[in-house]
């Protein structure tokens, strides 16, 4: 019997409940050698059965290589996403360079002319070496991305199933899209916010001074994470100061100009690579540039990310205002002092184009973390109107994310036979439905 399906979906029908007995029997059974034979047979269909029985390693293990597949029939596009082809032509780059250059790539942190960012190139360098194919590195990235994706998918649904119900669900599905596999086309500063993720919530969570290390990783991914590693030390040694934090936050959405001269000092001081960054990120003509992109976007591009942000903001609150004798643990207490300093951060960080916007993403994935172990306390097993008022902004953030990922994902990877996307014209998702 598929056990966790009543998990996965609680609170349904007898009648929804037996129809998952007698269709479902016998999956949770599956082993490994068969999962391998359905992945063989029908990879998307290995997925589907993986993923309803979540709980068990073997079927993670499944998830995970459906992800690298994924990674192994990319769609290069040539419009939208100019950092994926960017990646591919830098492997194309790389292929013409000798070997010697290995050490120029590792050793250019502080270099003005290469990238201050080190596994990217690390990564592209290596895989020029056997191959100038952009399948092979992005199912690299993939895997890479895809394993601390997974592992934080994994402690979010640990929550959920202690105490599983509508409210923790939803939002469990939603942390799952605010990230998902196709933002691989950004390959650095979104694998770096996974990595980042992982290890701050085992220092957030479990006050573990080890993680700190898998958190710092995420520097050497895309240099941004230097401060946001900066201001995990500070909660870890400052502790839970609401009563700073809070004024802080209101603060935030008044004052976020003070920031910039901030981090100007701190790139003057650091030189090299960082100061080059930052005047690429704060020249007034990059500004221009990414406000008018900005502005070209759909109307509810913005209003989308507006919406999740200040639905999560006011969701926290409430929870943790309302709620507080069942919501009391470390666990929440902890979160939501690190939100609360985290938003902070993004809010001070907007006065820096690029910036802000992209930890906002990533102060989704707390804030959406913080949601479910708070929902996982709670006694009731309904859909809460809290959770109802926040569909909308999720439904429709969840619409923007897949149609920004749908023109890399290969349509004929829900065909039947491993491999075969392989040896099939390139047929995206997004090519079949919006073009």
């Amino acid at each position: 019997m598929c056990r966790v399906s009543f998990l996965i979906f609680p609170g349904v029908s007898n009648l929804t409940k037996r129809y998952f007995t007698e269709n479902f029997t016998g999956v949770s059974a599956f082993s490994g050698k068969h999962y391998l034979y359905l992945f063989l047979l029908w990879p998307f269909v290995a997925l589907i059965t993986a993923i309803s029985n979540f709980n068990r390693k073997e079927s993670r293990i499944v998830i995970y290589l459906y992800l690298v597949y994924y990674g192994l029939n990319y769609v290069l596009g040539t419009t939208g996403y100019v950092d994926a082809v960017g990646y591919s032509m830098k492997l194309a780059a790389n292929a013409a360079l000798p070997f010697s250059d290995f050490f120029r790539i590792v050793g250019g942190l502080y270099s003005n002319d290469t990238s201050m960012d080190i596994i990217e190139p690390l990564i592209s360098f290596v895989v020029s070496r056997f191959t100038s194919d952009h399948r092979i590195l992005f199912a690299v990235y993939a895997a890479l991305f895809g394993y601390f994706y997974l592992k934080s998918i994994t402690f979010a649904y640990s929550f959920h199933r202690q105490n599983p119900g509508w409210d923790s669900l939803i939002h469990l599905i939603f942390f799952i899209l605010i990230l998902p596999i196709t933002s691989i086309n950004g390959f650095r500063m979104w694998t770096a916010a996974w990595i980042f993720l992982f290890g701050a919530y085992h220092v957030i969570i479990y006050r573990d001074p080890r993680y700190f290390v898998i958190s710092a990783c995420s520097a050497l991914v895309h240099w941004s994470f230097l401060s946001a590693n900066v201001l995990l030390a500070i909660y870890f040694f400052a502790g839970n100061r609401n009563m700073i934090y809070l004024p802080l936050a209101a603060a935030s959405f008044i004052l976020p100009g003070l920031i910039t001269p901030v981090f100007q000092r701190i790139s003057l001081m650091m030189g090299g690579g960082v100061l080059g960054r930052f005047d690429m990120y704060t020249d007034e003509s990059y500004g221009y540039e990414v406000q008018a992109l900005f502005q070209e976007a759909s109307w509810f591009l913005k209003i989308g990310y507006d919406l999740v942000l200040f639905y999560l903001l006011i969701a926290s609150l409430i929870l943790h205002y309302s709620f507080s004798s069942l919501i009391n643990s470390r666990a929440e207490k902890n979160m939501f002092s690190f939100l609360l300093l985290f938003l902070s951060f993004v809010n001070f960080g907007n006065a820096i184009p690029s910036f802000g916007e992209r930890f906002q993403i990533l102060f989704f994935l707390f804030g959406t973390l913080y949601l479910i172990i708070c929902y996982s306390r709670l006694p009731w097993k309904n859909l809460s109107y809290l959770t109802l008022a926040g569909l909308f902004p999720m439904i429709l953030y969840s619409a923007i994310i897949f149609r920004q990922g749908a023109d890399s994902i290969n349509a004929w990877l829900f065909t039947p036979l491993f491999g075969l996307p392989l040896f099939m014209p390139a047929l995206s998702i997004g090519d079949l439905l919006f073009h």
